[in-house]
């Protein structure tokens, strides 16, 4: 217990003397995040949070001799960083992140042995089309949540906090499991995600984030939790894939709404606008803080469903059905705010007309 207390001081120290260190150099970089017509925020902002978080984790973690998070994982986080900084840097269009992401994902689960997830009680991997059918799903499942924790990272402390929300289970599985060198790592990615929101999170000592995570950090973060889960839902472990999605049901139910919205409106699901869960509730008249911390302790809220029904042994159909009644109140209650948000543009103009 003390060497980790240790492990992790050093790491979030690291990650936080780092961000002091790189953000310096964001500028000439051009690794910079400007306001624009969506973006309120003040002056550059430097992109390199998620830079820091995984250098000064990879750092601690290899230098404690860890080794089991094998040569896959860090090549295909090594990858992902890569691609989240040219993204930052260039703007990459959506198809060829979508199919570097791909890639990176199919790296990622064959070098490491995953893809073969349980589905519990709901559904036999036949139906899918066997062992390759549940490795297309945990490919689409990677790429999806990098991409939904990239979309979450919109207000400040928001994809940090809810990946700390998702990460805490996650360590509490693997103990329950008796995988306590894979909870030694996730702590250590733990420490080094606070050291980032010293710096990101609003707080008495924080008015404003003063450095985000970039499309390299959040993407990256993205990947990491889809490997974590895709690990403990491998069929050995016995606890279903759709217990485990209760730990990132948040991010993911609002990026498949926010992306059947743009669709319904006959846009690009890519495009960008300001409809997002912590968008809609900034409009209900939360500030921006607020909206940030209120979507964490839903999210851990609901790693908590996922955690007390994986350990409680609760049926994945049932697991399965809550997620679908959590979609539901979710799309509820976005219908309501943009019902509201429509009536507010429309009552000024009636008014003037009259």
């Amino acid at each position: 217990m003390v060497f980790l207390l240790l492990e992790s001081s050093a790491t979030l120290a690291l990650c936080a003397f780092l961000i002091v260190s790189l953000r310096r150099l964001a500028v000439p970089l051009h690794l910079v995040d400007l306001p624009d017509h969506r973006k309120t925020h003040e002056g550059a902002i430097p992109l390199c949070g998620g830079i820091a978080i995984f250098l000064s984790f990879s750092s601690i973690v290899l230098l404690t001799g860890t080794a089991i998070l094998g040569p896959g994982f860090w090549l295909a986080i090594f990858l992902i960083l890569c691609l989240g900084i040219a993204d930052d840097r260039f703007a990459l269009p959506a198809r060829n992140r979508f199919i570097a992401q791909g890639l990176i994902a199919f790296v990622l689960l064959s070098t490491e042995g995953l893809g073969q997830i349980s589905l519990g009680d709901t559904l036999p991997a036949e139906v899918l089309g066997g062992a390759a059918g549940l490795f297309i799903l945990s490919v689409t499942f990677v790429v999806g949540l990098v991409n939904a924790w990239n979309m979450m990272d919109g207000v400040d402390g928001l994809a940090g906090g809810s990946a700390v929300a998702a990460l805490i289970w996650i360590v509490l599985l693997a103990l329950h499991l008796g995988e306590s060198e894979l909870a030694l790592p996730v702590t250590l990615l733990i420490a080094a995600i606070g050291g980032f929101l010293l710096f990101n999170a609003r707080s008495p000592w924080c008015a404003r984030a003063s450095v985000y995570l970039g499309d390299a950090g959040s993407t990256a973060l993205g990947a990491v939790i889809a490997y974590l889960i895709l690990r403990l839902a491998d069929g050995a472990h016995g606890i279903a894939f759709q217990t485990l999605l209760w730990l990132v049901v948040v991010p993911v139910v609002d990026t498949l709404s926010l992306m059947v919205r743009r669709i319904l409106d006959h846009r690009s699901p890519m495009s960008a606008d300001r409809r997002h869960l912590h968008h809609l509730l900034i409009d209900t008249g939360l500030s921006p803080a607020a909206a940030s911390y209120a979507i964490v302790v839903v999210s851990f809220l609901c790693g908590g469903i996922g955690y007390l029904g994986a350990v409680s042994g609760v049926p994945a159909s049932v697991m399965t059905v809550g997620l679908f009644l959590f979609a539901a109140i979710h799309t509820a209650f976005v219908l309501a705010v943009e019902a509201t948000a429509r009536q507010r543009v429309v009552r000024p103009s009636v008014n003037l007309n009259l």
